[in-house]
């Protein structure tokens, strides 16, 4: 297997464990009506980052680090 290849599935991977981590976000922090102290939002900010550099992790397997240049 080349190594775009498997950079190919790595991203697609993470790509839907982000959206499936996106849904789970959603269903803790907004649809189980929880108290919003410190603690939670701690939490929630914290998971928002993760979520991010998933999608950050994705996008970069997918493109394999290069920026994409217009032909």
């Amino acid at each position: 297997m080349s190594r775009r290849t498997l950079h190919f599935i790595c991203g697609i991977a993470v790509l839907f464990a982000s959206i499936l981590y996106a849904h789970v976000f959603h269903h803790v922090f907004f649809v189980e009506r929880q108290e919003w102290n410190a603690a939670f939002l701690a939490g929630l900010i914290i998971s928002a980052l993760a979520g991010v550099f998933c999608f950050i992790g994705a996008y970069l397997l997918l493109s394999g680090g290069r920026p994409q240049t217009p032909q």
